[in-house]
């Protein structure tokens, strides 16, 4: 009877370290994305300030256009001019769709990671490998996103091919990983 409970309490305790590990690493995804979260919440509001900051400047621009004397119109008209090209709607929609795209990556991801979670070892580390790597890369296309939008004229469409590369390579990867687990059972066990 005591050889069975110290057997039984040894797998128990095997059982508990390895329930407590996989909560552990549940539990710091969870602070991570919760931590992203925060991150891009400060984010947005640096863009609604910047938007409304954008839109003062555009108002009273447009105000001192429509009531300038006409000594002074040729300028203001000018003044005018440079406020909508900094303003540029093109930029500001790419931005909207960039970010969208970045943070459906980032919920793609969490999905992958997810998966992860729930197959055998070989794949879970292989998987966990690509998705720290795609991980990174999202952080870089956010980086430069951010960059894009501190730019003007027309230096902001070098950002953009770049960063439509960048998005365009990580949907594939991304896609080559979702791949990995839609394969026969055969076929994951075979690749690393």
């Amino acid at each position: 009877m005591a050889e069975d409970r110290r057997s039984y309490e040894q797998r128990a305790e095997i059982i508990a370290k390895k329930l407590l590990s996989k909560i552990y690493a549940l539990e710091s995804k969870a602070l991570e994305a919760k931590m992203d979260a925060i991150q891009n919440q400060d984010k947005l509001e640096e863009q609604v300030q910047e938007l409304a900051s954008q839109r003062e400047d555009l108002e009273k621009k447009y105000y001192d256009m429509v009531n300038a004397t006409d000594e002074d119109w040729q300028n203001v008209s000018q003044d005018f001019e440079t406020v909508i090209n900094n303003i540029n709607s093109d930029k500001q929609y790419f931005y909207e769709r960039a970010q969208g795209w970045l943070n459906d990556m980032s919920t793609r991801i969490s999905d992958l990671e997810e998966k992860a979670r729930h197959s055998s070892q070989e794949i879970r580390e292989s998987v966990q490998q690509q998705v720290s790597g795609l991980r990174e890369q999202r952080e870089r296309l956010q980086k430069n996103l951010v960059d894009m939008q501190q730019e003007s004229g027309e230096r902001w469409k070098s950002f953009r091919d770049s960063l439509d590369e960048g998005l365009d390579s990580m949907k594939t990867s991304i896609n080559k990983v979702y791949k990995y687990f839609n394969r026969p059972k055969e076929d994951t066990s075979s690749e690393s």
